[in-house]
C-alpha cells in the first residue's frame, strides 16, 4: 500500500491584508491599452502563427520559466502519477482548477501538468496591463463583462477548447490572493463546463512551507508545495444540474484536504456562499 506524503500546512505571518469578499482582487494593474472584449473579440487564438507561438512557449516554459519558478518558490510537486494512471481518461481532455495565491502560480500548474499545454480563462484586466501579451501567450482568454453577445462568444470559445480535446485551467476561487492557506468558495459556473462536455476535473492545490537551508537565499516567502489529485468525473446517473452542484461540493472538499484542512480543522468550509464567506486571516 504506496504511504501517503507528508506535508506541511504552514499559516504565514506575512503582513498581508486580504479582501473582505473572497473573489475581490488584491492587486492594481497598470493600464497599458485599451481592448474592446465585444462579440468581435478573437477570444481563441487560432492559425500558424498561433501554433508556431505555442511551439516557443513549450521550449521557453521548459529551459527558462520552470527553473526559475522553481528556484523562486522552493516548488515542490506531488501526484503526478495521476497523469500516467488515467492516460485514457484524460486523452480526450481534461479541465485543471486551482487555488489562485500566487502571480507565477499558473507557470506552477503548467509545470505539474508537463509536457500539456492548456488554455486558461481570466480576469480581462489583466489583458489591458503590462503582462497582456504574455498571459495571451500561455493560453489566457479573456472573460468578457457587461455584454451578452461578447459572453457567447467567449462561451463558444471555451467550448471549442474542450471539444478539439484540449485542455482547460481554471482558478474558481476567482482573485488572486497572495499566500492564503484555505481554499476560498469555488464558482460554480466552472462545473458547468466539465458536465456539458463531460471532461474529467483535476483538482490542484498549493499549500506552502516554511524556507529552511539554501532555499531562503531567493525569499523570504514560503516555499510551496503543489498537490495533484485524483480526477472527479461528472456524474451521469442523475440530471445535469445535481451533477454540476455534486462536482461543485466534492471538488470543494477534496482541495480542502488536500491542503490538510480535514472537516475538523476550525477553518474548513461547507458554505460556498461568497457573499457569507468570513476570511480566516
Amino acid at each position: 500500500m504506496k504511504q501517503e506524503k507528508k506535508f506541511e500546512y504552514l499559516r504565514h505571518d506575512l503582513d498581508i491584508k486580504y479582501p473582505e469578499r473572497s473573489d475581490e482582487h488584491m492587486i492594481t494593474v497598470k493600464h497599458l491599452r485599451d481592448t474592446n472584449f465585444d462579440e468581435n473579440y478573437q477570444y481563441l487564438e487560432k492559425g500558424f502563427w498561433h501554433k508556431f507561438k505555442r511551439g516557443v512557449l513549450f521550449i521557453v516554459l521548459h529551459l527558462l520559466a520552470f527553473p526559475v519558478c522553481t528556484i523562486r518558490h522552493g516548488l515542490k510537486i506531488y501526484g503526478r502519477d495521476v497523469f500516467k494512471r488515467y492516460k485514457k481518461e484524460f486523452k480526450d481532455g481534461a479541465i485543471t482548477i486551482s487555488n489562485h495565491v500566487l502571480l507565477w502560480d499558473y507557470i506552477c500548474v503548467l509545470k505539474a501538468i508537463r509536457p500539456r499545454l492548456q488554455y486558461h480563462p481570466g480576469w480581462k484586466t489583466n489583458f489591458e496591463g503590462p503582462n497582456g501579451p504574455l498571459i495571451r501567450w500561455v493560453g489566457g482568454i479573456p472573460i468578457p463583462t457587461d455584454n451578452m453577445r461578447a459572453m457567447a462568444k467567449f462561451q463558444k470559445a471555451i467550448g471549442e477548447v474542450l471539444a478539439n480535446k484540449k485542455w482547460l485551467h481554471f482558478f474558481p476561487e476567482a482573485s488572486m490572493w497572495f499566500y492564503y492557506p484555505d481554499i476560498r468558495p469555488l464558482k460554480k459556473a466552472i462545473f458547468k463546463y466539465a458536465v456539458r462536455y463531460d471532461k474529467p476535473i483535476i483538482p490542484i492545490t498549493m499549500s506552502f512551507r516554511k524556507r529552511k537551508g539554501i532555499t531562503r537565499i531567493f525569499s523570504k516567502k514560503p516555499c510551496v508545495d503543489l498537490h495533484i489529485g485524483e480526477p472527479l468525473f461528472p456524474d451521469k446517473t442523475i440530471d445535469q444540474q445535481a451533477a454540476i452542484d455534486k462536482l461543485h461540493k466534492d471538488a470543494y472538499h477534496i482541495m480542502q484536504v488536500m491542503n490538510g484542512i480535514t472537516p475538523d480543522s476550525p477553518t474548513y468550509n461547507t458554505n460556498q456562499n461568497i457573499d457569507e464567506y468570513v476570511k480566516t486571516m
